[in-house]
């Protein structure tokens, strides 16, 4: 392993979009919401890149953040939290809130991996050299058991009032960032033109976890009327 890196991927929100402000307090906690990695695309000189450095947008402000299929829909999926907004007006919501913007309070955004890659099963050359695992197994290996814990560390620091992890296949590990184990969900499943969708969730005082599908694919939440009812479900587990 490449000890620089191990060292900055365990450094607070390595892999994240925001800071402390956006993470929320006890006093004022903030909605999480984490996927699995950041994505990466090709840029103009064939090489990977991130989007933020990509737009030269420190702020990640919510022009930059709309030309991304994946905060789109999150824009969807928390303003049809809001009975006032709904995922029809996603881009009011999001001029409104601000949700994730740098110094903007309320929404919070990360991953549970910290080194981006341009999909899930990938781990290039350029990978192995830059965090020192030869493969990706060895990688989320040391991630499950170094990584983890540590979000778990900024879970109980920050108290977010709802975390929100996106990909159901990874529920234990989302489990594990929270509680630190894996909790025993509860299902759900919503029925959208014949498609089920599922989610699992989890309360323990007043932490409280859903796991959801991803913004995309057979089985995701890939139409508005899945984030409205989702988004529904979330703004009623949440007020529980």
């Amino acid at each position: 392993m490449n000890t620089a890196f191990c060292k900055e991927a365990l450094e607070k929100f390595c892999g994240c979009d925001n800071s402390e402000i956006e993470a929320g307090s006890l006093q004022q906690p903030a909605i999480w919401l984490f996927g699995l990695e950041h994505g990466t695309y090709k840029s103009k000189n064939d090489e990977n890149v991130n989007t933020r450095e990509e737009f030269d947008d420190e702020n990640y402000s919510i022009d930059t953040q709309l030309k991304w299929p994946y905060n789109q829909k999150a824009f969807k999926l928390l303003a049809a939290m809001q009975k006032e907004y709904g995922v029809k007006k996603y881009k009011e919501f999001a001029q409104d809130y601000q949700p994730f913007v740098k110094d903007s309070p309320g929404f919070f955004k990360g991953n549970l991996y910290p080194y981006p890659c341009n999909n899930v099963g990938e781990w290039s050359k350029k990978a192995q050299a830059e965090t020192g695992f030869p493969t990706k197994e060895k990688y989320l290996h040391w991630c499950k058991e170094q990584r983890l814990p540590r979000i778990k560390s900024w879970v109980e620091e920050y108290a977010p009032k709802l975390f929100i992890g996106v990909g159901i296949t990874n529920r234990n590990e989302f489990s594990k960032a929270m509680f630190g184990e894996v909790v025993e969900f509860t299902e759900k499943e919503i029925i959208v033109n014949g498609h089920k969708k599922r989610i699992f969730f989890y309360a323990e005082y007043k932490k409280r976890l859903v796991v959801i599908p991803h913004f995309s694919g057979r089985y995701g939440l890939n139409s508005d009327e899945s984030l409205q009812r989702v988004g529904a479900f979330l703004e009623e587990f949440q007020n529980q």
